[in-house]
């Protein structure tokens, strides 16, 4: 363990509620690994003391947060900058301090890709498919787009919800995009990855998946695709998918890159590939065993 010393660099993650939070587990077990020097706690803050918060932070000289449900687009009135990322994705979830204040990131779409990039699915030149049009739906798209996808469906129950995020990412990205409710998904001709960022799969809807029919995947021609959700540790979306032999990955490696990325812009200093290959894959292996998953 490392000796905690008024050198210590403090962070901790903020949100309501916050005592299931996985980001202590993880970033203090990443800064062991590395032997960085810093604490990380999580604190729970109500919307109307997010302010105070953010404020007393500045004072305190807290190095850096983690933002969290409900805080993410809140937070970002509060900051004296934003990233250009987290302009796209349109919500921050990771502050840096600064001379002037608190500096917003978003993570979550570094977080997909390194995701992506571990289990060498590619982006470049492919056909996405977004289920869901909130939070991470938005990271989700932005990545996509980002990293240079040929075209990025929309997907979501609200048709005029996944209009307003495909207007407001084409302020940032030059992909093409198209718009459909989540019922006619199955009407796409030609898909490569499909990525669920609903809630249907999770907590009381764990028997339920955004995708009826699986033979769709065949037709379009989908090779893998990406759940949000990792707890249960396997959705129905992701046994389907593999019963179709597809790859299929869950949420956690998205949480862990995430937190990761964070690290980079708190510390400035970039993990290489394997250095976070290591960290994820540990994470991970002590998650299943905490969890007693098979």
């Amino acid at each position: 363990m490392l000796e905690i010393s008024a050198k210590t660099k403090v962070f901790a993650v903020l949100g309501d509620p916050i005592a299931h939070s996985l980001s202590p587990f993880i970033q203090n077990y990443t800064a062991q690994l590395r032997n960085c020097d810093m604490v990380y706690h999580a604190m729970h803050v109500t919307p109307e003391n997010l302010e105070a918060a953010i404020n007393g932070g500045k004072a305190l000289g807290i190095d850096g947060f983690n933002i969290t449900v409900p805080h993410k687009k809140a937070v970002m009135k509060y900051l004296c900058g934003i990233d250009k990322q987290a302009e796209a994705v349109g919500a921050v979830n990771t502050l840096k301090l600064t001379e002037n204040g608190y500096t917003g990131y978003n993570t979550d779409i570094i977080g997909a890709y390194y995701a992506f990039e571990e289990n060498n699915i590619g982006i470049s030149g492919k056909t996405v498919v977004v289920l869901g049009a909130g939070g991470a739906g938005n990271a989700c798209a932005a990545m996509a787009m980002s990293r240079g996808a040929k075209k990025v469906y929309i997907a979501n129950r609200t048709v005029d919800t996944a209009e307003a995020l495909a207007e407001h990412l084409s302020q940032y990205y030059d992909t093409g995009s198209e718009v459909l409710s989540i019922e006619k998904v199955c009407e796409i001709e030609k898909a490569d990855i499909v990525i669920n960022t609903t809630v249907l799969g999770f907590a009381d809807k764990a028997d339920m998946t955004p995708l009826k029919d699986v033979g769709w995947y065949k037709r379009a021609g989908v090779g893998a695709v990406f759940d949000a959700i990792y707890a249960p540790w396997e959705t129905v979306f992701v046994k389907q998918a593999r019963a179709c032999g597809l790859k299929a990955l869950n949420g956690f490696s998205m949480l862990v890159y995430q937190a990761v990325a964070a690290q980079e812009i708190w510390l400035d200093s970039e993990f290489d590939k394997k250095e976070r290959t290591k960290i994820c894959r540990e994470l991970t292996e002590k998650y299943i065993q905490k969890r007693g998953i098979k």
